[in-house]
Order: C-alpha cells, then structure tokens, then sequence
C-alpha cells in the first residue's frame, strides 16, 4: 500500500464511472447554491442517477462536500505524484509545489473555500472534514516524503510535520487570504515562482 492510499481514507484510488460523475455533479451545484442550498435530490438530476445512488456512494451531504474536496486533493497528490516524488528533493517539490498553488488558487477551489468559511458556524462538521479531506491529506503526504527522506543531505528538515506545515504555508500566505476575501486578484505567474522558491529555501540546504 502506497502513502497516497493510507492518507486518503476517504476515497478509493480508482474512482468508478458513477461515483466520478456524482462527484462532478455535487461540485456544480454546491457552486452554484452553496452547501445550505444544495440537496442531494439537486446533486442526483445533475450526476443523472438516483437519489439512492447518490446516498449509496455518499451517506450525507457533508460527506458529499468532503469527497469533492478529496477530488481536488487528488489532482495534487494521485497515484502518479508517487513517481514524481522520486525525484531528487529539489525538481519533487518544485512539481509538488507547482500543483500545490494551481489548485489553491483556482477560481472553483476559492470559491469551495468560501463555501466553508461560510457555512461552517451553522454546519460545524463541514468545517472538520474539509480540513481532514484537503489541507490534513496534503501535510500527511509532504510529511511522510519529509520522513522517508530525512536522512537525504538535501533536506534541511528538523520536524516532518512542522516542515509540511511551513511549506504549504509559504505557498499560500496571506494572499490566499486577500484572495478569498476579494481584495485582490490570484497572483501572478512571477509572484508564484517567487513564493515556490521561498517555500523551497525553506527545506532545501
């Protein structure tokens, strides 16, 4: 079993057919309504199954908006990352880096963000599992490389955990922030090669 199976507990590695088009389906709606006006009967005319289909791959609508976040979590750290991870340390992060900030900055992941930070206080378990099925499953993913390598004389890392965290948020910082909160645009392709190369310094002798 791969480190990519054991952190993302959530979802089979393989999606099938159906599960993937639910998927695609919730994550329109919960666009378009938001998680409170979002209903699983919407989510089911949208995926063209049936309600009990949906129920049957997803038991919950929070357990629904948890495996659309898994799926953008999936683009970052899927079976093919493994490979690249193999790389040496400096050309593995940089790629991870890259998909890191693609994906925290693309327009439908900003606005899954505000969905939460919305709908969080009223649904406080929206809040928790979109934590453990984005940002917990990228920091297990980082930490565990950080941990399988530390002995690489490339590394400059004390604490795995603490490593993962920092990096992640050298990447983001507080323009994600200013992002979601619409005072500024997503940065620019030179403001995020500066940010990577920070995120970099950090780890890297």
């Amino acid at each position: 079993m791969s480190v990519f199976s054991e952190a993302l507990p959530l979802r089979d590695t393989r999606l099938d057919a159906k599960r993937s088009a639910i998927i695609k389906g919730a994550k329109e709606v919960f666009l378009r309504n938001g998680f409170a006006g979002t209903s699983m009967d919407a989510v089911a005319a949208k995926a063209r199954a049936s309600k009990m289909t949906v129920y049957r791959h997803f038991g919950s609508k929070e357990a629904l908006f948890a495996g659309v976040i898994t799926e953008l979590c999936q683009q970052i750290v899927g079976d093919e990352f493994e490979e690249m991870l193999k790389r040496p340390p400096a050309e593995a992060l940089r790629a991870f880096a890259e998909k890191m900030v693609a994906i925290v900055f693309a327009p439908e992941t900003l606005e899954l963000h505000r969905i939460v930070i919305a709908e969080s206080r009223r649904f406080p378990e929206l809040g928790r599992m979109f934590y453990q099925s984005g940002p917990e499953i990228c920091i297990k993913v980082l930490s565990d490389y950080f941990t399988r390598n530390r002995i690489s004389a490339q590394l400059r890392v004390d604490n795995a955990r603490r490593a993962a965290e920092e990096f992640l948020e050298l990447l983001r910082g507080y323009a994600h922030l200013r992002v979601i909160l619409g005072l500024e645009k997503a940065p620019s392709r030179r403001e995020i090669e500066i940010r990577i190369d920070a995120a970099l310094r950090h780890v890297l002798r």
